[in-house]
């Protein structure tokens, strides 16, 4: 009986050890200047923050390039992936993943064309008369139609959504400012034709399906203190 409890324990302990070291499978979306692919490689600063931060709890990784969130959350209710990154917050991804420490921050900005003076981001008027976008499928297309701003049809493809202004197809569209600039520089459209101002700052961080949460209950407080470590050593590294 002895020896039958302690084979059950090693048994237990070389399975631990097995599912601790299991590739985490996850998906991130084609979102530059944050999570993107150049010439088949994994690229950018939230792909290279993650990146150090499995590191750092040594945890091995593999990553899926999607192309907008609206894929990735259909993923994970599908349970084929145990995570994506990185994302803003809602109720429905909440349902089916656990949301990180913030790993970086994101400001949603609202950019028109320089030329059209009667836009005005923030009026009354603003809210109620202007045809605006959003990347379908996302928080920020979301947020405008539960805030009861004129959404009108975006595009699931981020690069889409210069085309709508360029074009007029809407008076203006909301994404990050990071984002929207290397866009432009992306696609060599001059950003001096172009007006911003910023509408909200938001916790940009990795997402963990629930379901892996189950098998690995210990690994989100192990994620989030690896976050903060890789903050601190940010803020370190920042000229002073």
């Amino acid at each position: 009986m002895f020896r039958f409890l302690v084979c059950i324990v090693i048994y237990w302990l070389a399975t631990e050890n097995v599912v601790a070291k299991e590739s985490l499978r996850f998906l991130m979306p084609d979102y530059p200047p944050y999570t993107y692919q150049e010439n088949g490689r994994n690229q950018g600063i939230g792909y290279e923050a993650v990146a150090a931060i499995m590191a750092d709890i040594q945890q091995p990784f593999s990553v899926q390039l999607v192309p907008h969130f609206g894929r990735a959350i259909v993923e994970l209710k599908n349970g084929t992936v145990d995570g994506m990154f990185l994302a803003t917050e809602s109720a429905e991804r909440n349902d089916n993943a656990e949301f990180s420490e913030p790993v970086l921050m994101i400001q949603w900005t609202w950019v028109w064309l320089k030329e059209r003076t009667d836009v005005k981001p923030g009026s009354k008027s603003f809210r109620l008369r202007s045809q605006v976008s959003a990347q379908t499928n996302s928080n920020a297309f979301n947020w405008l139609k539960e805030h009861r701003y004129q959404v009108v049809a975006g595009t699931t493809d981020i690069r889409g959504l210069l085309n709508l202004l360029k074009f007029k197809r809407v008076d203006a569209i909301l994404l990050p400012e990071l984002t929207v600039k290397a866009l432009m520089a992306e696609q060599d459209v001059d950003k001096a034709f172009f007006s911003f101002q910023q509408e909200l700052t938001l916790p940009f961080a990795i997402y963990i399906s629930k379901v892996y949460l189950q098998q690995q209950p210990q690994f989100m407080q192990q994620l989030n203190a690896a976050i903060r470590r890789y903050k601190a050593k940010a803020q370190e590294a920042m000229p002073r």
